[in-house]
Parts: structure tokens; C-alpha cells; sequence
């Protein structure tokens, strides 16, 4: 019997066609990706040179997926992706000089930081993790302190304001900031001083420079090791191109996050409350950075200070520069963080912060005031001058001695000569008695 033949159908036919292709692409793609394992570029690819001012990227971009392999100096690698994924373009990373490591370290028994040109780094242990030789000093260069921008709201204020900057303390074991500024007339502080901080890993032949920072501030203070931190890892440190202030989270990889941009004419952290505060064209505003949002109204004139009441009520505390006669300082006011002014006072030089409290001096009749944060005066003394800024060699206007919950003991000085002897007071600041 005659038996029809079997007619094949176009879409048998189409069916047929694509299993063929899939068979042929996935030969074609594992091989290929045996090639890309052994860092080869593909076949029945097309093939392409892409430029960057620090390196290059080769592409063989081929039937649905894309191999490059990164030459650049601020990347390294290959990868094998889809068509659709991007080719990856971090920012260049400055030239950065070389370190030297061809040098003998001399046994530093006093375990000191900087012994014989070289600065010593150790763990919590003890352990001699690394050391560093200066580049651009023969001598000079030192761990890193805590600086300032041009602003220094930090020191403004003779209470708080430090003596002597915090050496940075190191990072992960394995990093560290270095100043190692050029030998130059000026000093820092100075607007013609030009700082270089470098960014070092001294692990043990892994020592290399990861960054340049025009300047960098303390965050945290270590009271156990004398010396400052960042906030977590995060640090905040002055663009050394641009000029402007940022805030970088350096991990244990030593990768550098980006956590404010570089773009703030000043940041400072406020330890208390973990808040920043920053400045940028000339508008000041207290910013919380855990959830990258801002908290404060903006303010005109720097704001000094952040902290929070027992009633976990937030206040800042801003002030303008002024000059009357011949005597110079700064005119404070406090808002509450909603912007509600809470203290508006004319010729305030001086304020203290307390949980329950406020100190402040009115500099027109040399008064100290107590109010609480209710706005009612509770305790006013009257001093012999309001002058808190001081020398070696000078007096202010009174010194805390002493204070524990509920009381604050004074040091009132008659004069500013080192002659006079202070008077002492104690405030009980729960019933506003003098003791």
C-alpha cells in the first residue's frame, strides 16, 4: 500500500533551525568561556579598544554577552556579562607617589610613634604591624592630626576648644592616615600652608598609598588610647583637587565609600547626638546621616554646636562674629532644631550646655545666667569680666573645676593677671541654691 510521505511544516522546519542555533551558541559560548577562564579573548567576536586617561578596557563584545578586560588604574579584572550590563567606570585615582620599603627599622623599644625618621605602627597587641618612611620630607612627616577648615567652629569655643590636635588612630590594622606635607614656610593654619595626607596601608609588603587628601578632622575621641577616631570608619577628609569637604567609610578591603560627596565648605560631627553639621554656600544645617536626611532649618550663621535636653528635645546653637569697639566675639543664639528660638539674647560670648540647663554670659554687664529649658532664669552670678579666651599666662572670666549630677563648682577669677587667686562657688542645679 502507498504510504504519503511526511510533510515537514515551516514552524517543524523553524523549530529545527533554533534548536540547531542554541546547540551551535552554547558551543560556541562554552567555549568561549573556557577562553575567557584563561584570560584569552573570544572567538567570533569583535574585538575593540576602549581609552581612559589612566589605562584602557579591551571589549570582545559577541552573540549576547560581552568580555572586557579592565587596564586601568583605578580597575583591575575581567568579566564575562550580558550584553546589557554596563561597562564599569569608577573614578580615576590620583598619581599617587610609590612607597619606600628598602630601608633597615631600627628597634624601637619605647615603642614610640615616630623613632629615627620612621613612624611605627602597632595593634592593640602591641605588635609592630608596619612602618613608614617620609616621601616629601626628608624627616618631617608625622601621623596624622585632626585638622580644621577655614571656619574652625570646633576650637572657636575656649571651654572645649583642644590644646593640642588628636593623632588619628589607626584603621582595621592596616591602615593609617599620614601627613606628609612638603617643607614649606608657612604653618599649618595658615591660608598659603598646602597639607598632603596620605592614605596608607602598612601591611607588611602590601605598603601602598590608596589616597590624597587635602586634609582631614577627627570625629570620635578614643579617652583609653589619647587618640582620635573616625565615626565608625567614617572619616571626614577634604578633596585635595577641589578643595571641598567630604565624608569617605573606609572598610577592611580597603575600598572607599563615598559617603558624602565632596562638595561642603565645612563638616563636623558632633559625637553626643551622631549627627554632622555642614556648611555649603554659605547655609549651615545639622544633618543625620544614618538616615541621610536633614534635621535642622537652615541657619545663616554657623552652627557651633548640636545636643539634646533630657527631654530628648534636639537645640543647636549658632553665632556671628562681631567686633565692638575693641572687643571681639562671637554673638550667640540658640534654636531649637524645628528652628523655634529658645535663646535671642543680644551680646551672648559664651554658652554652656547641660541636659537640664543652659550657662550663658551676657558680655554688656559680665553676668553668668542659669535657665532651664523652659526659658525661666533659675541662677544669674555676677563675674568681674566675660572674657573666656585665655594663655599660659592669662585668667578667663571662670573655670568649671568640678561637676557631678546635680551640682557645678566654679572657678571665678577677679583679674586676668595669673596673681589673682579664683573665688570658688558651687551651684546646686536641682534647687538653684548656692552652696
Amino acid at each position: 500500500m502507498y504510504q504519503k510521505p511526511v510533510e515537514i511544516t515551516k514552524r517543524k522546519i523553524i523549530e529545527v533551525l533554533a534548536l540547531v542555533l542554541v546547540l551551535l551558541w552554547s558551543i560556541l559560548f562554552i567555549f568561549n568561556y573556557v577562553r575567557y577562564s584563561n584570560s584569552k579573548p573570544l572567538l567570533l567576536a569583535i574585538h575593540k579598544v576602549i581609552e581612559y586617561e589612566d589605562g584602557y578596557v579591551n571589549e570582545d563584545v559577541s552573540f549576547g554577552y560581552i568580555y572586557r578586560s579592565y587596564n586601568r588604574d583605578c580597575i583591575k579584572g575581567e568579566e564575562l556579562v550580558p550584553f546589557w550590563v554596563s561597562r564599569k567606570n569608577p573614578e580615576g585615582k590620583p598619581n599617587l607617589p610609590k612607597v619606600d620599603t628598602d630601608y633597615e627599622v631600627p628597634d624601637n623599644i619605647r615603642r614610640q610613634d615616630k623613632y629615627m625618621g620612621l613612624l611605627y605602627f602597632y595593634n592593640r597587641s602591641g605588635k609592630l604591624m608596619g612602618t613608614y618612611k617620609c616621601i616629601n620630607t626628608v624627616r618631617d612627616c608625622n601621623k596624622a592630626f585632626g585638622g580644621k577648615d577655614y571656619y574652625d567652629i570646633v576650637n572657636k569655643d575656649p571651654i572645649t576648644a583642644l590644646e593640642e590636635p588628636h593623632t588619628l588612630y589607626t584603621v582595621h590594622d592596616k591602615f593609617a592616615f599620614v601627613d606628609d606635607s612638603m617643607e614649606q614656610p608657612a604653618q599649618y593654619g595658615d591660608p598659603a600652608y598646602e597639607r598632603i595626607i596620605y592614605l596608607y596601608k602598612f601591611v607588611e609588603k602590601e605598603e601602598e598609598i590608596l589616597a590624597r587628601f587635602a586634609d582631614i578632622k577627627e570625629s570620635n575621641f578614643d579617652e583609653d588610647h589619647n587618640v582620635a577616631t573616625g565615626d565608625g570608619n567614617k572619616f571626614i577628609v577634604k578633596d585635595f583637587d577641589s578643595g571641598k569637604w567630604g565624608v569617605i567609610n573606609l572598610k577592611e578591603s580597603g575600598d572607599i565609600e563615598q559617603v558624602l560627596p565632596y562638595e561642603y565648605d565645612s563638616v563636623n560631627y558632633d559625637a553626643d547626638t551622631g549627627y554632622y553639621i555642614l556648611a555649603k554656600d554659605n547655609i549651615w544645617y545639622v544633618y543625620n546621616l544614618a538616615k541621610n536626611e536633614k534635621v535642622s532649618v537652615d541657619s545663616m550663621d554657623p552652627i557651633y554646636n548640636v545636643w539634646r535636653n533630657t527631654n530628648m528635645t534636639y537645640y543647636f546653637k549658632t553665632g556671628r562674629e562681631r567686633t565692638i569697639g575693641n572687643n571681639s566675639f562671637i554673638d550667640y543664639k540658640i534654636f531649637r532644631i524645628d528652628g523655634r528660638q529658645f535663646l535671642s539674647t543680644d551680646r551672648v560670648s559664651q554658652i554652656i550646655e547641660r541636659p537640664t540647663y543652659v550657662m550663658y554670659i551676657t558680655n554688656t554687664d559680665n553676668v553668668l545666667h542659669f535657665m532651664d529649658y523652659s526659658g525661666e532664669e533659675k541662677y544669674k552670678y555676677q563675674l568681674y569680666f566675660s572674657e573666656m579666651r585665655h594663655t599660659k599666662l592669662t585668667n578667663p572670666a571662670f573655670k568649671i573645676a568640678y561637676e557631678f549630677e546635680y551640682s557645678i563648682t566654679l572657678d571665678i577669677y577677679e583679674g586676668r593677671e595669673l596673681s589673682y587667686n579664683p573665688k570658688r562657688i558651687s551651684v546646686n542645679v536641682r534647687t538653684w541654691d548656692n552652696d
